[in-house]
């Protein structure tokens, strides 16, 4: 009975630290306190959003410029049919079809 007793003194006194501590929260809004602070931390810091078309965004070194057909001055295409776009578009979003010529150049129909 005395163990029982004990037990029960302990649940009993670990609920009523859950109670206080719930209390305690509520009456001082901490929770509130803390997303306010974290708002205000973030208000402070530099922007990342950029105005896209009117503002551009930093380059990276690597970065060779956009992908393009080329054409030559007559007005005919400069791709020799080497088919390296088509197998190394991540989305296989490229397909080239090409036949030789009569001087034995390949080039796109």
């Amino acid at each position: 009975e005395d163990e029982e007793k004990e037990q029960l003194a302990k649940e009993l006194a670990k609920d009523w630290s859950a109670v206080f501590e719930r209390s305690i929260n509520t009456l001082f809004l901490t929770e509130m306190v803390r997303g306010l602070m974290l708002t205000l931390k973030y208000f402070f810091e530099r922007k990342v959003t950029i105005n896209y078309p009117f503002e551009k965004g930093p380059l990276s070194p690597r970065f060779r410029g956009e992908h393009a057909l080329r054409r030559y001055d007559t007005g005919e295409e400069r791709c020799i049919a080497c088919k390296l776009c088509e197998a190394i578009c991540p989305a296989q979003a490229i397909t080239i079809e090409a036949e030789e010529r009569e001087d034995g150049s390949r080039r796109t129909t």
